[in-house]
């Protein structure tokens, strides 16, 4: 049976201040940038770029590479509901975007992303997933799959060197997370992925240094893979972030 993806419409809202603790954070990390983060200076402010977490599902690091925070939202940190609201200068955030609608997702296809600074250059980076769900047994093969490298583009979360990824080359990619397999400084990929006749598996990519996820690799699939079932499926990292980023207060 074909599954219908959740549909988030982001309603447009008044702009919010970025909080007391987040803009505490990124004085702290101004005087001492952390070595994931980046400090940069126009004229005699200095704007940093270093992430850090203001919620449990909420990350505020730069995106687009205009130096300011924005916020990620990642509901469930499931990849499938997340949103974007671009900071401004003046510390404040607009209106949320759902990545599925900047990404051009078509009706019917279900969309995933995951977020974080892979390569640590102080710029946010993001791994996605388009695909629209086989109405059978068989995986369908994603519409999408790339790693793109920050800074996106605001319109449509562009990356000028973005590659393919072969996530959506294995099954049918179901959610995107974040984890830590390789036990360093570097984020990994974790997919909770449809690999047919009822088998629903958790796949994984680690992440090398100045190159972001890697492709398949059996021996670490082995290591740090699971294979499960649609009644009964692997268990999925849910403290993906707090590894690597530290809360904005």
């Amino acid at each position: 049976m074909l599954r219908r993806p959740l549909r988030l419409i982001a309603v447009p809202i008044a702009a919010v201040a970025l909080p007391l603790t987040v803009a505490g954070h990124q004085a702290v990390a101004a005087a001492a940038p952390t070595p994931g983060g980046a400090a940069r200076s126009s004229g005699n402010a200095t704007t940093v770029t270093a992430p850090c977490l203001a919620g449990a599902a909420t990350m505020v690091g730069d995106l687009d590479g205009d130096g300011h925070a924005d916020k990620i939202s990642n509901p469930g940190l499931t990849g499938t509901r997340m949103t974007v609201q671009w900071g401004a200068a003046n510390g404040s955030f607009g209106k949320p975007y759902a990545v599925s609608a900047l990404l051009g997702a078509k009706k019917g296809e279900v969309t995933s992303a995951a977020v974080a600074d892979f390569q640590r250059d102080g710029t946010l980076d993001m791994v996605v997933n388009i695909v629209k769900p086989a109405d059978g047994d068989d995986p369908a093969t994603a519409r999408v799959a790339q790693y793109r490298p920050g800074p996106l583009k605001r319109a449509d979360l562009a990356s000028a060197k973005a590659r393919h990824s072969d996530i959506g080359d294995h099954g049918e990619a179901q959610q995107l997370r974040i984890a830590n397999y390789g036990g360093d400084a570097y984020p990994d990929l974790a997919i909770l992925n449809n690999s047919g006749d009822g088998g629903l598996d958790r796949d994984v990519r680690l992440t090398k240094p100045a190159t972001g996820p890697g492709h398949f690799d059996y021996d670490l699939q082995v290591k740090y893979g699971a294979f499960g079932t649609t009644s009964e499926p692997p268990a999925m990292p849910g403290d993906g972030w707090k590894h690597f980023y530290t809360p904005c207060s």
